[in-house]
């Protein structure tokens, strides 16, 4: 269980890929775009199977009640949210449904421009109060992993969450096994990173 990526919420695809290379000297790639989601994602790899995820609308979708119209809204771009990656969810179903959390599992796709389909499943925890402090977790099953093919150039330094409800955040961490800097505090996140232009925070 590891970090997997995080996700850079921009509400243009073009301006968000320019945002971030701008900051770290790296040009990220189109990855695809996410069917019934309303969005589009472009990629930049940190290396060891972890990579930056920048998430916009994808004009070419019908954005009505999903994640791309919610992200049309936004001014500035942001870490919305992160994911942990996971080699199957039953031990995970386990443990949270032991600590009084249930779970939604959901089937994803998308295909990359060389015409190479992916497919994963996520899990969302459901009954928390941690907002998108929570990572939502991804099993990859058999495709190959995004930050194969992503530009590289940039390292992940440290990633770190603030929430108001720290401790109890930390207790369900520790019993899932999931390592994470979380203090208390407004939600926000922190990624620090190595990059061709030097050190750069995205918050």
């Amino acid at each position: 269980m590891q970090l997997d990526h995080i996700m850079f919420a921009t509400n243009d695809l073009d301006t968000g890929i320019k945002h971030v290379e701008s900051l770290t000297g790296v040009k990220a790639e189109y990855g695809g775009s996410h069917p019934g989601g309303g969005t589009r994602n472009a990629l930049l790899s940190f290396g060891g199977r972890q990579y930056l995820e920048i998430l916009a609308p994808d004009p070419h979708q019908e954005s009505v009640n999903t994640l791309g119209q919610s992200l049309g809204s936004k001014t500035v771009p942001f870490i919305r949210t992160w994911a942990v990656a996971v080699s199957g969810f039953d031990t995970l179903k386990g443990v949270l449904h032991q600590s009084g959390y249930g779970c939604n599992i959901i089937d994803m796709s998308r295909t990359r421009p060389d015409g190479v389909q992916l497919k994963w499943q996520l899990l969302f925890v459901e009954g928390h109060e941690f907002g998108l402090a929570m990572p939502f977790f991804i099993d990859w099953l058999e495709s190959p992993h995004p930050s194969d093919q992503a530009p590289g150039g940039c390292e992940l330094i440290s990633f770190s969450v603030l929430c108001p409800e720290a401790d109890k955040f930390n207790i369900l961490a520790d019993s899932i096994g999931l390592e994470v800097e979380v203090s208390a505090g407004e939600k926000s996140f922190a990624a620090r990173m190595n990059t061709p232009k030097g050190l750069v925070t995205l918050h």
